[in-house]
């Protein structure tokens, strides 16, 4: 009988951080479905087969077999529960797991995990800015792969979790956790709004502490937790002039950037913070410097007095319509540039908001013509690229006018991710400045 191995489901980068992981530590073996029929669009199939020579890289038809003698399927984030695969696994009664479940049986560590379907990335790069002197680092869904962190030897983890994480998560022992917000989006992934929320909700069941908003009833755990209910506890509150800190005012002017969302991600970011040993130093240091991520509300400059602003990970309706009001003004114009894979979603909201709003609206992608169906007061044109997109703009913009990129959908129709197409966007209008 062949040896007890892993199977390894998906050769992202994360199932590659996986490979990487244990290889030293059992025997592993993996599997992509791609394996056959496009195996030139596995990112590190190749990878594998050089510097992992001895991991077994099973066939489309093996890989039944190979569940005979598997111990544990780890499958990557994107590969939904109701996968074939991953069905019969469980008839095998195999456990399926992911990366997550790997990393938290061996981190000896505190972990913080933050979920939420819009702002992840800024909160923890706030929370791992507030806490570096402490040693904690970030990593997860944010770029590096958690395992892959697992040799830094950080004092501490900020683990950005997505709602793919979450979904299979079997334990997580986190020191705090929260949920920053929850709207419509990934309904192609996970089939509705009830199931994307019980995954997001996944991240508070282990948890000793809790950070949540009083004012997003969605981001309030299912379960008895310990916590902070921000913006309903005066001491933890947004308001006009700022936002309130453990009792104590950090008013606008000691703030880099602006805005409710901004300000909102903050007041959790020094919430959790200070629970881990942070000062209000701290997060008045950080707050005072912190000038956002890329491809989030990106201010690109100006061209002819047209102001271009890049906010391509705005992937999602709601982080659109959050966008779009951040950004209006009404002494001026706002043009849009809007669309790609919409992931299933309702885009009633977001044309009632470009109607409010929006000047013009360009529109590609796969689900461009599901953008517009919603759209009835705005002019609206269709173009087939982000260059034609940019053209457009410069035509129908004025002097004073804005151009905002806030796509409401994923990239992937034409983009390999969201920071490419904010890239290809941001070359576009360095070339008009040139």
């Amino acid at each position: 009988m062949k040896q007890a191995h892993d199977i390894v489901l998906g050769l992202g980068a994360t199932g590659f951080s996986v490979v990487r992981h244990l290889h030293t530590q059992c025997p592993v073996s993996v599997f992509d479905t791609r394996l056959g029929r496009d195996a030139h669009a596995i990112p590190f199939l190749n990878n594998v087969r050089m510097d992992y020579p001895d991991v077994d890289v099973i066939s489309p038809r093996g890989y039944k077999r190979a569940l005979e003698s598997a111990r544990r399927v780890i499958a990557s984030p994107g590969i939904p529960l109701s996968n074939s695969m991953l069905k019969w696994a469980q008839i095998e009664r195999i456990p399926v797991v992911g990366d997550i479940d790997v990393f938290m049986e061996q981190v000896k560590v505190p972990v913080i995990g933050i979920t939420g379907t819009n702002g992840k990335s800024t909160t923890v790069s706030l929370v791992a800015d507030m806490l570096e002197d402490r040693g904690f680092v970030a990593c997860g869904n944010i770029g590096t792969p958690a395992l892959d962190m697992l040799k830094s030897n950080a004092k501490g983890y900020v683990l950005e979790l997505s709602s793919f994480q979450l979904e299979r998560l079997q334990k997580g022992p986190l020191q705090v956790a929260t949920i920053l917000n929850i709207s419509e989006d990934h309904l192609d992934h996970h089939g509705s709004m009830e199931n994307y929320r019980a995954a997001k909700q996944r991240v508070y069941q282990d948890a000793e502490f809790a950070v949540y908003d009083h004012l997003r009833p969605e981001t309030v755990p299912d379960k008895t937790l310990p916590g902070i209910e921000l913006n309903r506890d005066p001491n933890w509150a947004v308001h006009q002039k700022g936002i309130t800190v453990g009792g104590e005012l950090l008013d606008q002017s000691d703030i880099a950037l602006s805005g409710t969302n901004y300000l909102q991600n903050l007041l959790t970011a020094a919430a959790i913070s200070t629970q881990l040993g942070a000062s209000i130093e701290d997060v008045v240091r950080v707050a005072r410097v912190f000038k956002g991520l890329p491809h989030r509300a990106q201010s690109l400059g100006t061209f002819e007095d047209v102001e271009f602003v890049n906010d391509s990970k705005a992937t999602n309706a709601c982080a659109a319509i959050a966008s779009i009001q951040e950004q209006y003004d009404e002494s001026s114009k706002l043009i849009l540039i809007c669309g790609g894979d919409g992931k299933a979603a309702d885009f009633g909201e977001l044309g009632e908001c470009i109607d409010e709003y929006v000047a013009h609206t360009i529109l590609f992608g796969n689900d461009a013509h599901n953008i517009a169906s919603g759209i009835h007061n705005t002019s609206c044109e269709f173009v087939s690229s982000m260059e034609e997109a940019v053209s457009v703009a410069v035509k129908v913009s004025q002097p004073g006018d804005k151009v905002l990129l806030a796509p409401a959908c994923a990239s992937f129709d034409m983009f390999t991710d969201f920071a490419h197409r904010g890239t290809t966007f941001a070359k576009c209008v360095s070339e008009l400045q040139r």
